[in-house]
């Protein structure tokens, strides 16, 4: 339990660690239960949606959805794609962009990486039906945190200074990646049935190919990184899901 108490005080708001200080041996145990940390927050977001039908909300019920999702991880992984965005895109050699990554002032292309994300999250939320939004919003935050487990898993740590995602170690053990894609799978089969398989695998593709442009832009990941894949990863399944589910239906 305590392994996974401390995944939920370092995706989330929720200090469930109190302020004990983890080694690197935890941190790398915590990975086991990203995804289920990652269903935790979907089932609040699960409950937001249905209390946003009850009361005819509409598309502003999904608006309210976004809100909770972002207050509930603290905007940690929103900050990271943003800070992401701005090294990656500034088109200057590894060093550069790692500096640039380190700067808490917001550059335009992260402002622009944060309202591509949120549209698009907002868009496509609204174009699902009820009963396969609840599915989705669901399984999201499980695979955004699974793409973390991988990035953690099988990228070298891009910085040789300190910095929050040397807490991990040097991980390479295949057991937390194993495990929540085992977990992954089965969820999505079980709320999705045979198009949930199709698009957690789709959007798994997508995602490792994404981790490894990063990954060799910067000679590595970061801390930043791992926040920005969970957010493109997120966005990238409900994307998915829209076009999957509309294809699936016209066949």
């Amino acid at each position: 339990m305590k392994s996974f108490f401390l995944a939920i005080s370092f995706l989330t708001i929720i200090p469930l660690h109190g302020n004990q200080k983890a080694g690197e041996k935890e941190m790398a145990l915590s990975l086991y239960f990203y995804p289920l940390t990652g269903f935790l927050i979907g089932g609040l977001l699960v409950l937001t949606a249905w209390i946003s039908q009850t009361l005819y909300l509409e598309w502003a019920g999904d608006a309210i959805i976004i809100a909770v999702w972002i207050a509930v991880t603290g905007a940690l992984h929103l900050d990271g794609l943003m800070d992401s965005a701005d090294g990656l895109f500034s088109g200057r050699e590894r060093e550069k962009k790692l500096e640039i990554m380190r700067d808490s002032r917001m550059g335009a292309m992260g402002v622009i990486a944060f309202a591509v994300i949120i549209l698009l999250k907002l868009a496509f939320l609204t174009t699902l039906p009820y009963a396969d939004k609840l599915g989705i919003i669901l399984i999201a935050p499980a695979m955004g945190r699974g793409a973390m487990v991988y990035a953690v898993s099988y990228f070298p740590y891009a910085r040789s200074g300190p910095g929050l995602g040397r807490s991990f170690g040097q991980v390479r053990k295949p057991g937390p990646m194993v495990g929540a894609s085992i977990t992954l799978l089965g969820a999505a089969f079980l709320v999705l049935k045979w198009p949930g398989i199709w698009i957690i695998s789709l959007t798994g593709a997508i995602v490792v190919l994404t981790a490894r442009r990063m990954a060799d832009s910067l000679g590595g990941m970061t801390g930043d990184t791992y926040g920005a894949l969970c957010e493109i990863t997120e966005t990238l399944l409900i994307v998915m899901a829209v076009i999957s589910l509309k294809l699936y239906a016209l066949l």
